[in-house]
């Protein structure tokens, strides 16, 4: 009957992690304002945050750029971790291209003598297309899709500036708007934007150092749109190797259900650090739920994943994705994607859905961190390896910190920037939608709303800022 909680038990046992104290999280009533948690106790679980500081430690010793023998070596560690936990694992190797860097780069800017390449000393983006443009140089701002309102693009270079947004989004917005070219820069820096990994970008794209972006801007305001060349030569695509961590679980009780969910992170960073949060913090909470799961009792198939070359363009997801079986589509109830979820300096955790709608991933993980520490809101941002699940139609959320914290994408993206008390709240929340979903004291998951309430969360308008 439609209002009516099916009631059968309510957490008595407390959500607790293993960095020192306990914190114990009292059960909602049972018939509350923000709804109640139909929750059976037998597969509440515990996560040790000094154990999944440890797998990031171990992860972030150097850069695991896709496609190197450093990538390789973390996955093996990967697969031995899961291995050791009674898993059967194996190894889903995919290709992916990757560009090599320019021979040559050259900026002119026409009919400005004395002004060019050489005094410019532009700088490829890694991933960039490479070819021979030319056209008016149009100051896009910082390239967000409000910025280029108004602005005609078609055939022109766009001039943009760094921050607000990702790169790779300002990048995106330029070509959709017919810009030819991309010159991004960091008005705070001395020196071009440090070619840190980037997707494979759509248009060839180069940096300035501040300076010299602004003395180019300066040329712009007195003398209207000048036009400027861009040589980019010397560009090769090859194809490289990969592989995604793919450890599975099998119900382990009497009565089965057909469900499966799967818990996921990407293995690999970008080529400036050693990527400790991005994404050496996933992969160490995934690693360490998987620990706790594997100790429960199971009615239904849970799957964790690892995913290379997502920092070169989601490559690895999208190989996992595309290997999925309608049978297996049809059994999904849904995937939770961790990414960048333990910097001392980011922000406050969210729930992100490519559409901006909530799911059962955004309802379990809401309701479960409502008694951990607080409610947690959802949003709307792509961009990450939930992207090709919720394209095959699976449920789906990303969980990270908003906003990104500065070392993004940078050589200070340290172990000493991880938070042990963010790793566990994360692993936690998590690692208790999980096995509620796997909980034999539970129905099939399919029918969710039957039988579970969740609190209500509220929407985020604010994305990543990264």
């Amino acid at each position: 009957m439609k209002g009516i909680i099916w009631s059968r038990f309510l957490l008595a046992a407390s959500l607790c992690w293993g960095t020192g104290a306990g914190l114990a999280v009292a059960a909602p009533s049972e018939a509350g304002p923000e709804g109640a948690v139909v929750h059976g106790p037998a597969n509440t679980i515990t996560v040790n945050g000094d154990a999944i500081f440890n797998h990031v430690s171990r992860l972030a010793v150097s850069s695991r750029v896709a496609g190197t023998q450093n990538e390789y070596n973390a996955v093996q560690y990967i697969k031995g971790e899961l291995e050791k936990y009674g898993y059967s694992v194996t190894l889903q190797s995919f290709t992916f291209p990757k560009y090599t860097a320019p021979s040559s780069i050259q900026l002119t800017i026409e009919g400005a003598q004395g002004f060019v390449s050489e005094h410019l000393a532009p700088q490829a983006l890694q991933n960039t297309q490479g070819g021979e443009v030319s056209g008016e140089v149009v100051d896009a701002k910082k390239g967000a899709q409000q910025d280029l309102k108004g602005l005609e693009l078609e055939g022109k270079i766009a001039l943009i500036e760094a921050g607000q947004i990702d790169n790779n989004e300002k990048i995106a917005n330029a070509a959709d708007q017919g810009a030819v070219a991309v010159i991004l820069y960091d008005p705070s820096s001395d020196a071009p934007i440090s070619d840190t990994q980037y997707s494979t970008l759509s248009l060839p794209t180069v940096s300035l150092s501040g300076k010299d972006a602004q003395d180019l801007k300066q040329r712009l305001a007195a003398n209207g749109s000048p036009r400027a060349s861009l040589s980019v030569q010397g560009v090769a695509a090859m194809a490289a190797t990969s592989y995604n961590v793919v450890a599975t679980l099998r119900p382990n009780t009497t009565t089965t259900t057909t469900d499966l969910v799967t818990v996921g992170a990407h293995h690999d960073s970008v080529s400036a650090g050693p990527g400790a949060n991005d994404d050496a913090s996933g992969v160490g909470v995934v690693l360490e739920i998987a620990r706790a799961v594997a100790g429960t009792q199971r009615d239904s198939e849970v799957r964790f994943l690892t995913f290379g070359a997502e920092e070169y363009g989601l490559y690895g997801s999208q190989a996992y994705a595309r290997s999925l079986s309608s049978t297996d589509i049809g059994r999904f109830i849904g995937h939770f994607q961790l990414d960048m979820v333990g910097s001392k300096n980011s922000g406050n955790l969210i729930m992100y859905t490519v559409n901006g709608q909530k799911n059962v991933v955004t309802d379990l993980g809401a309701t479960f961190a409502s008694r951990l520490s607080g409610v947690i809101p959802y949003g709307r941002f792509g961009r990450s390896d939930h992207v090709p699940f919720y394209q095959r139609g699976v449920a789906t959320a990303l969980y990270t910190h908003s906003p990104a914290e500065p070392e993004y994408h940078s050589r200070y993206d340290t172990i000493d920037k991880i938070s042990k008390d963010k790793l566990a709240n994360v692993a936690t929340i998590v690692g208790n939608s999980v096995a509620e979903i796997l909980s034999p004291t539970t129905p099939s998951f399919k029918r969710y709303k039957d039988f579970f309430t969740p609190v209500n969360y509220p929407f985020d308008p604010t994305t990543p800022g990264v």
